[in-house]
């Protein structure tokens, strides 16, 4: 009872830290960064100063990382993931609109940046969910399905489940963001990573446990590959964006209001909706399985 009492105390301890002391203050470093015309509709490596731009954007990945690790470490590996999810959403809610970025920089220099930038941040992500874990097996914590440690991880993403999952992941994910994404508000762009990240997570569990020959459980899908997946799809989305609409159509597509959805997704709310999103949409693929499973157990 103590015990309980003790992690629930410690988890909610976490979340007041990450949502009220160190995500206003990585909000407030991004919003230092300005854009070349003056503005904050801007990202990280996009802004007026690179050089600006890249100790602003390692500040923010540092004591976002660092704040993850010691809550993952401390309280358990779903707890940091969660609070780094929750410092991510307060700097992509308060930054900028990525159509008004690219309505001032509207060619293949600007969707090249930030494809690098959401690469950059996926991989802290990465880093920071491997420190989390400790190479033994058996770390103190049973959930083998959050674990990143880079044995496990070579591993999920070797096996044909866990490249199907992440493929399925990606798709999703960009298919989602396209579907769902109407305006380049910042609100909107949080919200439609959050949607991608739990549709990823949907269909990507649902391809895995497809193939999953073992009983419902035994085999658990992990988040490795997926939560991949959804943050190559901010990597994939602008490059796909140098294709259609194109450089030459980027502009027209910010004024008749069509940009396309995986384009107003900032870099940080792609790895917000991975962190966030896919462990919601795994939950209910592996809660159903469960249940059907112990319905077809029952007898008649």
């Amino acid at each position: 009872m103590i015990e309980a009492l003790a992690l629930v105390g410690k988890q909610w301890f976490a979340r007041i830290v990450s949502l009220c002391v160190i995500g206003p203050i990585c909000a407030g470093i991004a919003s230092g960064v300005v854009a070349p015309d003056g503005s904050r509709h801007t990202t990280f490596l996009t802004s007026h100063s690179m050089g600006s731009g890249i100790v602003a954007l390692a500040m923010v990945l540092g004591l976002t990382m660092v704040m993850g690790v010691v809550i993952g470490r401390g309280v358990d590996r779903r707890e940091g993931v969660l609070n780094i999810a929750f410092v991510f959403g307060w700097v992509a809610w308060t930054s900028g609109r990525m159509g008004e970025m690219y309505r001032f920089s509207p060619d293949s220099g600007t969707l090249i940046k930030v494809s690098i930038e959401t690469l950059i941040i996926g991989v802290a992500v990465l880093i920071a969910m491997m420190l989390m874990t400790k190479p033994e097996k058996d770390d103190g914590q049973s959930d083998e399905v959050s674990r990143f440690d880079c044995s496990f991880l070579i591993a999920s993403l070797l096996s044909t489940r866990g490249i199907a999952s992440m493929l399925a992941a990606i798709a999703g994910g960009l298919v989602v963001s396209y579907l769902w994404g109407q305006s380049d508000l910042p609100g909107q762009s949080t919200g439609v990573g959050l949607f991608a990240g739990i549709g990823a997570g949907l269909i990507g569990t649902l391809v895995s446990t497809s193939m999953n020959k073992n009983e419902p459980g035994e085999n658990a899908t992990p988040f490795a590959p997926i939560m991949i997946g959804v943050m190559l799809c901010g990597v994939l989305g602008p490059i796909i964006g140098m294709i259609q609409p194109g450089p030459g159509g980027l502009l027209a597509s910010i004024i008749s209001g069509h940009l396309p959805g995986y384009l107003i997704v900032s870099p940080i709310a792609w790895s917000m909706g991975a962190l966030l999103g896919v462990p919601i949409g795994h939950s209910w693929v592996e809660h159903s399985a469960q249940q059907a499973a112990g319905a077809q157990a029952k007898p008649a």
